[in-house]
C-alpha cells in the first residue's frame, strides 16, 4: 500500500496551482472534491486533459504537469510500486506515464466501486482516510499472504541482488521476474530500483540533513556526481537545490515534498 499502511495525503489547501509531479514509481489515486484540474503535460508530450473527479495515476518516467483552479481541493493516496496491482488485481503496465479514469481501470467488482463512490461522497479528509484503512487494509493483509514469496522483493525496493535472490528461490528465470515487474509496477525493475534508490537519497536530505554527498554514499551511489545526474533527471534539479528547497522557510518546508511546485 502506501507502505503497508502509511497513511495517503491530501493536498494542501494554500498549495500553488500549478504543479509538477516528479517522475515516481508510485501508482497512486486521487478524488477530485472540489474544483478541476488540467493535464497539461504527460509522458514527456503536451497534452490538454481535464482530470476526471476520480483517476489513477500510474508510475511515470517523467514529471507531468497540471493545473488546478483556485480552491481545488482532492485527495491523494500514492501505492509503493507493487501493491496496487495486487490489491485491484490489474496489470499496471498500460497506465505507465498517464493519469486515467479510475472507473475504466479499477475493478468493477469486489466492493471496489462503492468504495470509489463513498470515497468522492465523504465529508472530509479525515472521514476518507478511515475509508481507506477500512477498505485497504484488510485486502492488503490478504494479498501479502497470497503473494507470499514475492513481498521480500516489494520490500526491499525491487533491489538487484532481492530479484535474483527470487529467481533462486521460486527456480524461474530472470526474464520471468522481469515481466512479472513489469506487470506488478509498470516499469523496469531496473528502472523502479533506480527511482527509489533517488528518493531514499533525497529522504536522508530532508530527514536526517544530511548533505548531498553523505545522502549518495549512503543509499549507494559511486559519488555525488552519479547521484547529482539522477536527481537531475528525476527532479529537474541538482540535489543542492532539493536540499535547499526542503530546509527553506517555514511556509516553503510545508510543501516540501512537493519538490518541484513553480
Amino acid at each position: 500500500m502506501v507502505h503497508p499502511s502509511l497513511p495517503p495525503a491530501a493536498l494542501p489547501p494554500t498549495a500553488p496551482r500549478d504543479t509538477r509531479t516528479p517522475a515516481s514509481a508510485y501508482p497512486g489515486l486521487m478524488w477530485l472534491v472540489r474544483g478541476a484540474v488540467t493535464l497539461r503535460e504527460c509522458g514527456g508530450r503536451a497534452v490538454c486533459q481535464p482530470f476526471a473527479p476520480i483517476v489513477v495515476s500510474g508510475a511515470h518516467r517523467h514529471a507531468y504537469h497540471s493545473e488546478a483552479e483556485p480552491g481545488a481541493d482532492f485527495f491523494c493516496i500514492a501505492f509503493q510500486p507493487g501493491a496496487l496491482a495486487w490489491l485491484a488485481g490489474i496489470d499496471l503496465q498500460p497506465l505507465t506515464d498517464g493519469v486515467h479514469d479510475a472507473w475504466a481501470c479499477l475493478p468493477a467488482v469486489d466492493g471496489w466501486p462503492a468504495w470509489l463512490h463513498a470515497m468522492q461522497a465523504a465529508p472530509d479528509h479525515t472521514a476518507r482516510m478511515a475509508l481507506c484503512e477500512a477498505f485497504l487494509l484488510p485486502r492488503w493483509e490478504a494479498a501479502r499472504r497470497a503473494h507470499a514469496d514475492w513481498l521480500p522483493l516489494l520490500e526491499q525496493g525491487f533491489r538487484r541482488d532481492a530479484r535474483q535472490a527470487l529467481a533462486r528461490r521460486l527456480a524461474c528465470t530472470p526474464r520471468h521476474v522481469q515481466r512479472r515487474v513489469r506487470s506488478l509496477t509498470g516499469l523496469r525493475p531496473g528502472e523502479v530500483e533506480r527511482m527509489l534508490r533517488a528518493e531514499q537519497a533525497v529522504l536522508a536530505m530532508r530527514d536526517a540533513n544530511a548533505s548531498p554527498l553523505d545522502a549518495a554514499l549512503d543509499s549507494g551511489y559511486a559519488d555525488q556526481a552519479h547521484f547529482s545526474r539522477e536527481a537531475r533527471s528525476l527532479f529537474e534539479k541538482p540535489p543542492a537545490a532539493l536540499r535547499q528547497h526542503m530546509h527553506g522557510d517555514a511556509a516553503q518546508a510545508k510543501d516540501a515534498d512537493w519538490m518541484l511546485r513553480r
